[in-house]
Parts: structure tokens; sequence; C-alpha cells
């Protein structure tokens, strides 16, 4: 399986937000699944897309509470992410990274079961 993928840029005046997101997906117990191990954020639903949708609607809970509170890059550096608060980067972790810190993920990648999916995002903050 390809390793995780994650680009974002964000802005500075208007907060723009442009992510690429490896999201991976899975069914357990008749529940689908959708889940960002690079920012920790998950959707479920009855089927995929029920799954995409609450994936969204997640992101993009997170995204308006960590600006609103001004606290995206300490939720960043807090998930294992490298962050240049002066020139406004960031880097994920790797995947190898993200499975040896996160168990839980660990354990449902390594069955076999997980389908990756890149994604594309652009969010605007007001």
């Amino acid at each position: 399986m390809a390793k995780g993928l994650f680009k974002g840029s964000f802005g500075d005046g208007k907060y723009n937000i442009n992510i690429s997101l490896s999201i991976y997906f899975w069914k357990e117990d008749d529940i689908c699944f959708s889940y960002s191990p690079a920012l920790d954020i998950t959707g479920y639903g009855d089927d995929e897309f029920k799954a995409r949708d609450s994936f969204e609607i997640t992101l993009s809970e997170f995204l308006s509470y960590t600006h609103n509170k001004k606290t995206i890059y300490d939720e960043l550096e807090n998930l294992g992410w490298t962050v240049n608060r002066k020139k406004k980067r960031v880097h994920a972790p790797g995947l190898e990274e993200i499975l040896d810190d996160n168990s839980s993920f660990k354990e449902i990648f390594n069955k076999g079961k997980v389908r990756r999916e890149s994604k594309n995002v652009e969010f605007a903050l007001a």
C-alpha cells in the first residue's frame, strides 16, 4: 500500500487552506469508516458516501475550531507534525511514524482490508 499523503498550504490574509489528504476506508460490523491518520479525524456511515460526508463535516469542524481558537499549529504539533510557525509551513508525519504511534490504526491497517484515497480539499476560513 502506498505511503500516506498530505500536502497543505495555509493562507495568511483570507485564511485559505488547500490540502491533499490520504483517507483510508474500511468496513467493520456493517459500518463504513473514513479516516485520516495525519489529522486523526474519522467519519462513518452506512455506506462509503455517508462515511465520506461525515468525514468532510468533521474536517470542516476541526479546521473552523482550530482557526477560531488559533490553535491549528498546536494541534498539528500534538499530532506529530513538524511545524515552522515563522514560515507558516507544516509537514505531516510519515505513514510509518503514524503506524508506530497509533496502535488502533496499525491494527486496522495491517488487516489489509483498507483502501486508500487521496482527496483535495479547499477550505476558506472567514
